[in-house]
């Protein structure tokens, strides 16, 4: 009789999420069509202590913030491969408090969270940007200083008691707080002017825009060596050959179905975009 705790070898899904010690995440989470998640500032309000709970409890680390009324946006990391277990227990206990409530039965959330792979800083700092950017975009206010249910006021006004930790991302921009601040204001006055698509109706809302922000950031990071640029060099060095020989050619490859994987693309999307065979993606991704 084996041993009860033996480790099985997981069958390889292409669809699995990457998760590990360190990792941050852009993650966004729904309401089931055009159900809303929140009807009056209490119940923002509560999902917010329950945000600072999880945070404590799981110790993340919260970057920042967006409350929509259908939907929501965390940028946050992890310090232990512990995402699901943390977020299972924040979106049932908002839903068992919103059900209850309201007085109604079903589901508040549409399905599972969806969780997008932030691999270096300046990936980290454009997420920020277009999550505060959300209620602007979606027309709900002209001044995104008066959005009462995201971070951005901690961005801008530096306070100095908070469970937020922006100042590791105004960091990126700044030696100080105050410089990056003023970076800040500036990235997401440019940002207001990029196209800008919901997350929810493109799956590649987020990379599309990060790829619009880099010229823009570059501006306050000279230096700046990044996945998106060094994205565009691996996709120029093998996206006209089908047979890879040379070791560089093969790691460039490996990298793209890695960053294009953490970012939500489908395995056939991956294959369109690096013009593979979805057998080539598939054996790359398991190896």
């Amino acid at each position: 009789m084996g041993n009860s705790f033996s480790v099985r070898k997981k069958r390889f899904n292409p669809k699995d999420r990457i998760i590990y010690e360190g990792a941050c995440y852009h993650l966004i989470q729904r309401a089931p069509g055009k159900d809303v998640l929140f009807l009056e500032d209490k119940d923002y309000l509560y999902f917010l202590h329950l945000l600072k709970e999880i945070q404590n409890k799981f110790s993340y680390k919260i970057f920042c913030f967006c409350l929509m009324p259908n939907h929501l946006h965390l940028l946050l990391q992890i310090k232990k491969c512990n995402l699901a277990l943390g977020m299972k227990s924040l979106f049932t206990r908002y839903a068992l408090y919103f059900n209850y409530k309201y007085e109604r039965k079903g589901h508040v959330f549409y399905g599972r969270y969806r969780p997008f792979l932030c691999q270096d800083e300046y990936y980290r700092l454009a997420a920020s940007v277009y999550i505060h950017l959300n209620p602007f975009k979606a027309g709900l206010i002209n001044d995104l200083l008066k959005y009462r249910w995201s971070s951005l006021s901690a961005y801008l006004n530096l306070p100095s008691r908070t469970f937020l930790a922006y100042k590791e991302i105004l960091s990126i921009l700044g030696k100080s707080a105050a410089e990056g601040t003023s970076a800040y204001k500036d990235i997401l006055e440019h940002g207001t002017g990029l196209g800008y698509k919901s997350i929810i109706e493109d799956p590649k809302a987020v990379d599309k825009f990060v790829l619009g922000l880099h010229k823009k950031v570059r501006e306050f990071m000279p230096g700046l060596k990044n996945s998106v640029t060094d994205f565009e060099k691996c996709l120029d060095l093998i996206k006209d050959k089908k047979r890879l020989s040379q070791a560089e050619d093969i790691a460039a490859r490996k990298y793209l179905i890695e960053q294009l994987r953490s970012r939500g693309y489908e395995l056939k999307e991956i294959a369109e975009r690096l013009n593979l065979s979805r057998q080539t993606v598939f054996l790359a991704m398991k190896a």
